[in-house]
């Protein structure tokens, strides 16, 4: 099955599975060291299908074709732990290009270890995901709808641009049809943004001449993508919301696309 897919490791026996079923992947079969599930991702802008591998004793013969998001499940607290993750060190770094990387572990409630996982996760480039968070309740958000544990992992992948994604209202290819996007999302991962910058222009009054005209020139909106992002970045959350909101729909229009779709 020639699908991107996502990778879960896990030091924890049964935890890879956990995690694989809980995302939302369907069990299809065991073959050789994997296990593999179906993952049919639909949202409100795409869908698409991802093969969940999940594999928890490393071997030197997995295959990292097609992997596009890895995930590795860990128990820091207990014995052995550092020896337990090392075992898995040289599947680690050749995924280290991987577009998504997230380390999951339970709650850890020692502040040493805690501070020692950090450091490990800023260092390989890991988004660290605690599951069981006393101080997060069963929908796993806050009040400002941030996402925890099994929530945050689903979120996490959803924003991940798979190359087999179809845009709801649109059955094209995004990969074939809008190669632009790819630079788009580099230049949002790239931009350093200026927290001090005073010489800015409101959003709205950039976006106003583009988004008014009946086509949209991608192009132009692509080029004060910058300038738009450091305003952006001095704004209340609130209002940074809102702006984030009427970017996302000036690309959509550039890309061909109704605002109205957007609307549900």
């Amino acid at each position: 099955m020639n699908l991107p897919r996502i990778l879960i490791i896990s030091t924890e026996k049964g935890k890879a599975n956990e995690i694989a079923a809980y995302i939302g992947g369907e069990k299809l079969s065991k073959q050789d060291h994997f296990e593999y599930h179906l993952w049919d991702i639909q949202n409100k802008y795409y869908k698409t299908q991802v093969l969940i591998c999940v594999i928890e004793n490393p071997s030197e013969d997995i295959s990292i074709d097609n992997v596009e998001a890895l995930i590795v499940h860990h128990n820091p607290q207990a014995e052995d732990a550092d020896q337990n993750l090392k075992k898995w060190s040289s599947l680690i770094d050749s995924l280290a290009e991987a577009e998504v990387l997230l380390f999951s572990c339970n709650f850890i409630t020692d502040t040493i270890i805690r501070n020692e996982v950090i450091k490990w996760c800023l260092q390989n480039r890991f988004e660290l995901i605690e599951l069981n968070r006393p101080d997060v309740g069963a929908s796993e958000a806050d009040s400002e709808n941030n996402k925890y544990g099994i929530e945050r992992i689903i979120e996490a992948l959803h924003a991940h641009m798979w190359p087999n994604m179809i845009l709801k209202g649109k059955p094209l290819d995004v990969g074939e049809q809008n190669p632009d996007m790819a630079e788009v999302e580099e230049q949002f991962e790239n931009i350093e943004l200026n927290q001090d910058s005073t010489k800015t222009l409101p959003i709205e009054n950039m976006l106003d001449g583009i988004m008014g005209e009946e086509n949209v020139d991608f192009g132009e909106l692509f080029s004060q993508l910058r300038a738009m992002k450091e305003h952006a970045a001095l704004l209340p959350t609130d209002q940074r919301r809102i702006a984030a909101e009427q970017l996302v729909t000036a690309f959509w229009k550039a890309m061909g696309g109704d605002p109205s779709e957007m609307e549900d």
